[in-house]
This record gives structure tokens, sequence and C-alpha cells, in this order.
């Protein structure tokens, strides 16, 4: 097992296991993104791994991020560090398996979908919040319409709505729904079937699906980024609203 301090990583021949562990609820700063950049560089074009499992510790498995991270002075060192996690998470030849249980709220949400494959416990609870806030999830605009549509995804992000787990598998986000003290052990089973495979055969599969269904997430991607960091941010609104939650109080909006 590595030293990390908000995460915990472990390798064991074709698994690896990432746990979040900011407690109590795993919200997202720029020095927990480097522990996950760090331990997913390992993993990147690996094709000995199988499985990779994303999980948390604690009650939820990611309420968000800080606020504060998102800021004007720190928002440069933030964003590229959490879209390089899902550009790496992009580039793990094996499967990639989500375990939420509690809050998964906006890069948790966008961490537990980006995933091959989303376990979620009964009482999980979904979000993209981030429009309260004068801003938006950007990878949620990029992946969210390929799992839910383009209606529901507009829909989830711009009403900030609460979605229970239940929801999110009839929209097709999630794989399975299971009682709340069986995630764990369903999830470990399931990686250790994975992890039982052929590594090619897994690999190939996966590639194969990908790209009938997803060839233009690189691509998304890059959009996405472009357009939060160089045209929402240069904007009034942002930054108004994002102090705004900080300090606990009702944005003013300059509606530019």
């Amino acid at each position: 097992m590595s030293d990390y301090y908000y995460i915990e990583f472990r390798r064991r021949g074709g698994r690896a296991d990432l746990t979040l562990k900011r407690h109590p609820r795993n919200l997202l700063n720029t020095a927990m993104l480097e522990e996950i950049v760090n331990a997913l560089q390992n993993l990147r074009d690996d094709d000995a791994l199988k499985v990779l499992v994303l999980s948390s510790s604690g009650d939820h498995f990611c309420s968000g991020a800080e606020w504060q991270e998102l800021q004007n002075d720190r928002i440069g060192i933030y964003m590229p560090l959490y879209t390089r996690v899902f550009n790496l998470l992009n580039h793990i030849k094996g499967i990639t398996l989500a375990a939420v249980q509690g809050d998964a709220l906006g890069p948790g949400a966008e961490l537990a979908m980006f995933c091959d494959i989303t376990f979620a416990a009964k009482n999980a609870k979904f979000g993209f919040n981030e429009i309260k806030a004068g801003i938006f999830p950007p990878i949620a605009t990029a992946v969210l319409p390929h799992l839910v549509g383009r209606n529901r995804a507009l829909d989830w992000i711009i009403s900030a709505k609460t979605i229970t787990a239940q929801e999110a598998y009839d929209a097709n986000m999630v794989a399975r729904v299971l009682p709340d003290d069986d995630l764990d052990e369903f999830v470990d089973d399931y990686a250790t079937r994975i992890n039982n495979l052929s590594a090619p055969a897994l690999i190939l599969c996966k590639r194969a699906l990908d790209g009938a269904l997803y060839s233009n997430v690189p691509e998304a991607l890059k959009t996405s980024e472009s357009t939060y960091m160089i045209d929402l941010m240069n904007c009034i609104d942002p930054h108004e609203g994002l102090t705004a939650m900080i300090e606990n109080r009702a944005p003013v909006w300059k509606n530019k």
C-alpha cells in the first residue's frame, strides 16, 4: 500500500484499489487531486491491470469540492489537475468500477459516472449543484449526455436536483443498486471475478465498446475545460456565486 494522506492506494496483481479518505465528506482539494493523479499515473496504459476499484471510506463517496479551490486565485491550479484525473481514468485499459454510498455530488458524481461501471448503495445520492454558484460541472457536460440522454442531462444540471440511487439506475447512470450493507462485499467479489478473467479479452472488449460509443470523449473533455476556464471564468457571475457559497449568502447576479 502506498503512503498517501487523503487517499489509500493498493495494487495487487491485476487489481488496484483507490479509496477516498478525506473525512468527513471527502471534499476534493488540490492536495487530494495531486495524490489521485499520482496514483492513477502508475496505472496509465498498463496492460496488466484488469480492474480498478474507486471507493471511499466514511459515510459519503465525495460530497463535492472545496468551493475555495474554484475561485480565481486557485482555479488555474485546481482545474488542470481535476481534468487530468479524468484523462488518466480515460487511459486506463482495464475495467474501472465505482462503489458509491452516501453523497456523490458535483465532482463526486462526475468521478462516479466516469468509471466504466458504477454500483450504488440504496442510500447513495447524486447531484450537480454547481449551477447555484454560477458555474457548471465540466465533466458532466462532456459525459452525462452519453449516459442519460441530452435532455435529462440538461435537466439534472440546471435544476441541481438530488438524484436517488434508483433514479440514477433508471436513467442508466448506475449499473446496479445494492442494499447499503452489501455494497462493499458485492463490489469486492465483482472485482475478484474480473481479476480472474483474461486481460487481453477485457481490454479489447472495453476498447471495442468505447470505440463504438465514446470516440469523442477526449475531445469533449478538452472543449469542456476550455469553455470553463476561458469563457466561464472570465465572466463576473462565477466569482460572485463562489464567494456567495463560501459566505453562505444568496448571490447577486450581474448576468455577465
